[in-house]
């Protein structure tokens, strides 16, 4: 089996408290691989080790074949649980804005966003400002802003809290297509009904690790 991203032996001690102890990951390629745990379980702090945002105290992180290294971060699509827009912009010009850090030239990634607006079912609010939008549109923006430049890995902290269950069933849609055209997707949830419905439509695998670890599903 082929891995994409291999985390092993990941330690990271924060002032009185050690968040990772000891974590091995190993996901495969083309996969949805879900981060299971209750909050403070240490989810984010592995996904902010993946993104080169902090580094482990001890442990090792393969990303394709090698060592993870900061350039790397450029064929990750991070999408954290705490979301950040500019207000007062419209949400097209935002986005655009966005997608050019990315790398994208301006035709290339207005042409994609607006396919993606549509199949988000969020078109008409290309010229709206972000100020407009209700918390679950605002997060569709995001998760599209996440994915456009088409990275191989994409990580989702939380990616469906807040959405009601229409718009959580579009974007599971989403995550499971992103896959099928080859896509390796990490997500966290700390809700094991996310697991369980998820699960049965097609998701890959789930790391269940024993009580002493950081994704136990039995604190």
């Amino acid at each position: 089996m082929s891995y994409l991203l291999e985390a092993n032996g990941i330690v990271k001690d924060y002032t009185g408290h050690k968040a990772l102890d000891d974590v091995t990951v190993h996901v495969p390629e083309g996969s949805v691989y879900g981060l299971l745990g209750p909050n403070g379980a240490g989810k984010t702090t592995l996904i902010r080790i993946i993104n080169h945002i902090t580094a482990p105290d001890a442990g090792e992180v393969i990303f394709d074949g090698r060592p993870l290294t900061a350039d790397d971060v450029k064929h990750i699509g991070y999408l954290p649980e705490e979301r950040g827009l500019y207000k007062k912009m419209k949400v097209g010009e935002q986005a655009i804005f966005f997608a050019r850090l990315k790398g994208l030239d301006k035709r290339d990634a207005e042409k994609r966003l607006k396919e993606w607006f549509e199949r988000m079912e969020i078109g008409n609010w290309w010229n709206k400002k972000v100020e407009e939008l209700s918390k679950g549109m605002a997060q569709k923006v995001q998760f599209i802003i996440t994915v456009l430049h088409r990275p191989k890995l994409l990580i989702f902290d939380e990616p469906f809290s807040g959405f009601d269950p229409i718009n959580a069933n579009i974007l599971k849609r989403e995550i499971l297509r992103l896959r099928d055209e080859g896509s390796t997707v990490i997500f966290s949830t700390h809700n094991m009904s996310h697991y369980h419905r998820h699960k049965d439509c097609g998701y890959d695998k789930t790391l269940a690790a024993h009580p002493l670890e950081i994704f136990s599903l039995y604190d």
